[in-house]
């Protein structure tokens, strides 16, 4: 049977921006890495930013007013075969004890994960490529310009952050990255600022490969580009080619914390880290030892209540903040040594 015609189970949990952070963790350790957030605070970003960015994001408006309001969703997709149900309750009852520790406080006395209701059903569909009906070239910040492969054709008659833009080819595919997101575009803007020709970077959880790959088109020698999942690699890879820059990123497909994953005696200028929380804590230890001496971490993935555990954690690993962003309930930051 042609992979469109399979049957699939459609999940859909419904949370809350904090809750949907909580589920990035959760779900994978479920086995769960391919799913999707889908968020009202990211469309706002986008519409917020329409005056002063460029950007053609189709349906964007009517997205606000679908199914679950205003609520954030986590989407992912199971084949229907006979352990499915078996999953699906599994994800259930993680659910619960999620829910029941946000309510003992154990992720903070104003932590808010919504309802995290699970609601399933089944589809027949190539739901992989549906975010293509509605990604569209568009701005993430000044200067940068990131196009989807489908519309390099058009890419040029489309309204830009200025003629001389940093173009970047993105299909994002099951990745996380398409530079939408407050985290990718505080990251983008960052990078942009700090990168020098000839800089030595390292990408910690590529997915897409946005940063890296803008990291190579800002004019740095070498790039270090690490992703655990497959999928997320292989859209990576996809990227990287498509962009050019093949010769200056190494792929690497592998837990960053396992002996031998970086080049032995690698060392950078430059670290990018858009993870979950609990993820960059687990990091600092090994980002501290690869950083060079006067080199810079650009570190988001994180909502504005984990910015004073973040901070506290660089200042255990004798790190310090030497800036923090914030954009909407997210910040970035640019931590030294």
């Amino acid at each position: 049977m042609d992979k469109m015609d399979k049957e699939y189970i459609r999940a859909t949990i419904y949370t809350t921006t904090q809750g949907a952070e909580a589920l990035s963790a959760v779900l994978p350790a479920l086995g769960i890495d391919g799913f999707s957030i889908e968020d009202p605070a990211d469309l706002d970003f986008i519409i917020a930013s329409k005056d002063k960015l460029a950007w053609d994001f189709v349906g964007i408006e009517d997205a606000r007013g679908a199914e679950g309001g205003g609520e954030a969703r986590a989407c992912f997709y199971l084949e229907n075969t006979d352990g499915a149900e078996a999953d699906v309750q599994e994800v259930r009852v993680a659910l619960m004890k999620l829910k029941s520790d946000e309510q003992y406080g154990l992720y903070g006395e104003d932590a808010d994960f919504g309802r995290l209701w699970l609601d399933t059903s089944v589809v027949r569909d190539d739901w992989k490529y549906k975010y293509k009906e509605t990604f569209r070239t568009f701005s993430p910040c000044e200067g940068i310009v990131v196009t989807p492969p489908w519309e390099t054709a058009a890419a040029d008659e489309t309204p830009s952050a200025g003629n001389d833009a940093l173009r970047l080819i993105i299909d994002p595919g099951m990745a996380f990255g398409t530079g939408s997101h407050e985290t990718t575009a505080l990251c983008l803007s960052r990078l942009k600022g700090l990168l020098k020709p000839g800089y030595a970077v390292l990408d910690a959880g590529t997915g897409s490969g946005i940063l890296a790959i803008a990291a190579a088109l800002l004019g740095a020698a070498r790039i270090d580009a690490v992703e655990i999942d497959e999928d997320a690699a292989a859209s990576a890879a996809g990227n990287i080619a498509a962009n050019n820059v093949s010769g200056r990123i190494d792929l690497l497909t592998c837990d960053i914390t396992a002996p031998g994953t970086l080049p032995e005696g690698a060392r950078y200028d430059l670290i990018t880290a858009n993870l979950s929380c609990g993820i960059l804590k687990t990091l600092l230890p090994t980002f501290k030892t690869v950083l060079k001496e006067h080199g810079a971490m650009i570190l988001s993935g994180l909502l504005d209540a984990q910015e004073e555990q973040t901070l506290e954690a660089l200042e255990n690993e004798g790190l310090r903040a030497a800036d923090v962003v914030a954009d909407g309930e997210w910040v970035m930051i640019e931590a030294r040594k």
